[in-house]
């Protein structure tokens, strides 16, 4: 089979539907770049969502555990899970809230912050081999055309 620009190239109505559809597009590469970071995180025995967590809480110590949950689209049973596995591994903690005592907020231990910084650059070591095939140009073209999808341009 020809690649998309060789057969839109030829012949826009031969193009197969799927091949137009932007967010089939967006899924295939989106499974190709996660495959590459789950490659990558393996052998820290951390999954994408943890290392996101991680780096979060990185930027923002004592985030809220609702707000995390927010913050990577996930449920709060499913961050209670991953908070599980990082409170076992040593990388992160909850501490109860002195106003709330419901509430816990999240901090990095010693442990998690000497390794995020390693994680960081394995990740993006990561996301450089996943899209080798762009040049610096069309890198940051992807990434403002992905920013003004996710709304985050104005």
């Amino acid at each position: 089979m020809s690649s998309l620009d060789d057969t839109m190239t030829l012949d826009p109505a031969a193009t197969p539907w799927l091949d137009t559809a932007v967010g089939y597009a967006l899924r295939r590469a989106q499974m190709k770049m996660f495959q590459h970071l789950v490659d990558s995180l393996a052998s820290y025995d951390l999954r994408p969502a943890q290392f996101t967590a991680l780096v979060i809480l990185e930027q923002e110590p004592g985030l809220m555990q609702a707000d995390l949950a927010r913050r990577l689209a996930i449920e709060p049973p499913q961050l209670v899970l991953l908070l599980n596995k990082l409170e076992r591994q040593g990388l992160a903690a909850r501490v109860r809230d002195t106003q709330d005592r419901r509430a816990y907020a999240l901090h990095l231990t010693d442990q998690g912050r000497a390794l995020v910084g390693e994680l960081k650059d394995r990740a993006a070591a990561s996301d450089r081999a996943a899209t080798a095939q762009l040049d610096d140009a069309e890198r940051a073209e992807l990434l403002r055309l992905l920013r003004k999808l996710n709304g985050e341009l104005g």
